[in-house]
């Protein structure tokens, strides 16, 4: 080929390059995968492949994919990026690319192994990702606090900002969990702003949906709803669909607690998406609510939806069993909480107590004394972990209560149990939660009942 048409090609990927930088830069994250594409197209048709360049748009792309919520296409994007650097020994490509694809969902165990290669890869090769893969081993969910600390010596040495916010970050959740809700407020604040500032997009619209998620487990919905809604306005701003629409969720869990199921419908037509399969639970739902048996069996969701990620698994099964056992499908029913109670969750083996109430009525039903037990430790647990307590099931719109204290009563702790339902009768009425304050009345009259039964 001749050399001015080689040329000429080559400026054409440059440009091509330029063009997907800048649509990044811009967050037009659509328009920044058509030209990674139209340049990968070039490199790909040239002498001898792509080799480096071809790695470094790879992960580019790969990064616009799961921006746009398009997980598998990224991930497989981002695999090939890291299997044609570790072809190359290049270690610092493939750490590159590592540090991009840790940002989707997936089980912790899978997490840490790439990050560890990537970082056996990287060796001292570069400061920046070096501590990205550090703040990655180092998650909570890993338990590593070394870790943590070496990112962050690193991100002291070299002035990374993006990673020394995450110190505010690990300061607001250690407030939150002590219960100093109001100080880890202003830090969720100060570190999406921090976040922000820095442009590290995914991160900054999480810290305000991470507050507001939290504010609604323990049961202030009005302002959980303020910083899922902030949330969600700063996800659509910067065009990151998955985040806006992981806030909208929350957002129409709080209409669903509340009976206003016209106002979870507007909010459901508003989502920038449909890769949160939570739509899709709170559309059965809503069937469920109003006595449509047959649209609810409908619409429940293929378990594949969850990917391979524990807690959406889990919660796929949980809905299903609910809906099914509602429905009168009882032997259905057990095999979806069989499948739910048989999630593998890695070193945690606890029932997410976030997960059981849409299961409530089949739990109590089909369950035996060691799934009542399993469960009720789950709240223990957390009660242990975070000073507030917990009112609220933020992953599906219900107050715990109902669940908390049938739990207890199927275990024989009717003291217990009528507590649970008078503390979360009172708080389902403060927050006008109208269908299960009727649940927390039903069960304290069947409380009443029971004492009554006793011999004096």
């Amino acid at each position: 080929m001749p050399y001015h048409v080689l040329m000429s090609e080559a400026d054409n990927a440059e440009q091509h390059r330029r063009a997907a930088q800048a649509a990044e830069e811009a967050t037009e994250w659509r328009d920044a995968v058509s030209e990674y594409e139209a340049c990968l197209l070039i490199v790909g048709q040239s002498p001898g492949g792509g080799g480096q360049v071809e790695v470094a748009l790879l992960t580019g792309l790969g990064r616009c994919h799961w921006n746009l919520a398009e997980a598998r296409t990224a991930w497989r994007t981002l695999r090939r990026a890291i299997s044609l650097a570790k072809e190359r020994g290049d270690g610092v490509a493939q750490a590159r690319a590592t540090v991009e694809i840790l940002q989707i969902w997936g089980p912790p165990e899978r997490h840490k192994t790439m990050a560890e290669e990537a970082l056996a890869a990287l060796g001292e090769g570069d400061a920046y990702l070096k501590a990205r893969l550090l703040l990655e081993l180092g998650r909570p969910q890993h338990d590593d606090q070394s870790n943590y600390d070496k990112a962050l010596a690193i991100a002291e040495e070299h002035g990374f900002q993006d990673i020394l916010a995450s110190r505010i970050q690990q300061k607001a959740w250690k407030l939150f969990d002590q219960g100093n809700i109001e100080e880890s407020l202003l830090l969720f604040n100060d570190a999406h702003h921090a976040y922000a500032g820095q442009k590290v997009h995914h991160v900054a619209a999480g810290m305000l949906r991470g507050a507001g998620f939290s504010m609604l487990e323990i049961g202030r919905l009005d302002e959980g709803y303020r910083f899922a809604e902030r949330a969600f306005e700063y996800g659509a701003s910067v065009n990151l669909l998955f985040a806006a629409q992981l806030a909208l969720m929350d957002m129409i869990g709080v209409a669903f607690a509340r009976g206003e199921f016209e106002r979870c419908e507007e909010l459901l037509a508003s989502s920038p998406g449909d890769s949160d399969f939570r739509a899709d639970c709170y559309g059965m739902w809503i069937a469920e609510a109003r006595g449509d048996f047959d649209a609810a069996l409908r619409l429940m969701i293929d378990p594949e939806r969850g990917g391979k990620a524990p807690t959406a698994v889990g919660q796929i099964h949980a809905s299903s069993a609910g809906v099914l056992y509602n429905a009168g499908k009882h032997d259905a029913a057990r095999q979806a909480l069989n499948a739910w109670r048989d999630v593998d969750r890695g070193a945690d083996d606890t029932l997410d107590w976030m997960e059981a109430p849409a299961a409530l009525d089949c739990i109590l039903a089909l369950g035996d004394e060691a799934l009542f037990r399993r469960i009720y430790n789950s709240f223990e647990r957390r009660d242990e972990a975070v000073g507030a307590p917990a009112r609220y099931s933020t992953l599906q719109g219900r107050a715990v209560a109902p669940l908390r204290a049938g739990i207890c009563l199927a275990l024989g702790l009717a003291g217990e149990a009528e507590r649970h339902y008078r503390e979360g009768l009172a708080w389902c009425e403060q927050e006008r939660c109208t269908a299960d304050a009727e649940r927390c009345r039903a069960g304290l009259a069947q409380t009443e009942a029971a004492g009554a039964r006793q011999p004096s």
